[in-house]
């Protein structure tokens, strides 16, 4: 077989419904009846095959927009790339790298993971490997658990959130911490007893607790039986989470703090996390992603994979990840619960369903968007 080598590389900015309100501590993926901002990247090599990648920039979230990313892989990321052969992946982050420079950590790490995942799906398809058997997993068919992201501020509706996500097949549950401070304690010990004592229960602070209040918020969500508390301080500010490390009664993770490897092997050589949170848009794409998965085998640590609010391509793709490392969830990928992404992926309900995900044998990520329906959905302007 002939290696794919990049010979050109087409970009999609559209829009898609949100369907629900979604509100963390440090932001919003959006609200309902809004518009959802996404990238597909579809790159393609001299024989026509190709390969499809997909990022999700939200401002509230890291300092990336969408017009960023548009204008950051058109002007700066592709020209850079085309020409390496998709085989060649540490080439191509470095060819990213010469483009976009490094500040404190990853530089552009979005815009990078879009154009990183479809070479991948590229290269994956030209060998007619599912991505897991490319990135070292079996190919045969594998599952994913999803965790669902409960949005209730009260111990009342959080309860009947998790009922009804459970009648649907979901068992693992996550939240949102700081956002509603006053009922989060509560609103853990509701999750929890709805839930059962089998369900992974996964507590995120999206960078919003205050220093003062934190080891009392950490001790009343140990209390009511939350597994891991995720990124309770801002991103910039390790010295909180040291301090904070020997005082905590849960086990922790970071997530806005990881965007690199380095910064994950920094957290992880002091002692400072229990899981690696798996988060390939956060990460500079797969390639970056997986040499985080090694640093945190080399310390012992378990993974957890989680996402942006993303359509079913990113999904996909981490889930691939997952399985390609032995990890069966639990994902927190919630962008059915917020998001229309029907439309793209008309077959998504056979691969997404009683609150997992279903790997196929389909060689590459395993499932790709419509292109008459994304062509329709561009953003024009950009």
């Amino acid at each position: 077989m002939r290696v794919p080598t990049i010979s050109r590389v087409e970009v999609y900015p559209v829009e898609l419904p949100i369907t629900r309100t979604f509100v963390f501590a440090s932001g919003s993926a959006g609200e309902a009846g809004a518009g959802a901002r996404l990238v597909f990247v579809r790159v393609l090599d001299e024989e026509g095959r190709y390969g499809w990648g997909e990022c999700r920039p939200m401002p509230g979230w890291s300092y990336e927009t969408l017009e960023t990313v548009v204008t950051t892989l058109r002007r700066h990321l592709i020209p850079a790339v085309v020409g390496t052969p998709a085989s060649d992946l540490a080439g191509l982050h470095a060819r990213m790298h010469a483009a976009i420079g490094r500040g404190p950590s990853t530089g552009q790490p979005i815009a990078r993971s879009a154009l990183d995942m479809a070479v991948h799906d590229l290269l994956a398809r030209a060998l007619g490997l599912p991505l897991r058997a490319l990135l070292g997993g079996s190919p045969r068919p594998a599952s994913v658990a999803l965790s669902y992201t409960v949005t209730a501020a009260s111990p009342e509706a959080a309860a009947q959130e998790v009922s009804a996500a459970r009648a649907k097949g979901f068992e693992h549950f996550n939240f949102k911490v700081g956002v509603h401070p006053e009922t989060d304690v509560q609103v853990a010990r509701a999750i929890r007893e709805a839930a059962g004592p089998e369900a992974f229960v996964w507590a995120d602070a999206n960078q919003g607790l205050a220093v003062e209040r934190a080891a009392r918020v950490a001790e009343g969500l140990a209390e009511a039986g939350v597994d891991v508390l995720e990124q309770p301080f801002a991103a910039d500010k390790p010295h909180l989470m040291r301090a904070f490390r020997g005082r905590c009664p849960l086990p922790l993770a970071v997530d806005e703090a990881s965007v690199s490897p380095s910064d994950f092997l920094l957290y992880a050589s002091e002692g400072l996390v229990d899981y690696l949170v798996v988060k390939v848009t956060r990460s500079g794409g797969l390639w970056p992603s997986i040499a985080q998965v090694h640093i945190a085998q080399a310390f012992g640590l378990p993974l957890l994979i989680s996402g942006l609010t993303d359509s079913m391509l990113t999904k996909m793709a981490a889930c691939q990840l997952g399985a390609a490392f032995g990890c069966q969830g639990p994902a927190a990928l919630n962008g059915s619960q917020f998001i229309d992404d029907s439309a793209l992926f008309p077959t998504k309900a056979q691969v997404e369903h009683d609150g997992r995900v279903w790997l196929p044998e389909l060689p590459g990520v395993g499932t790709e968007p419509d292109i008459d329906t994304l062509r329709s959905l561009e953003i024009k302007e950009v």
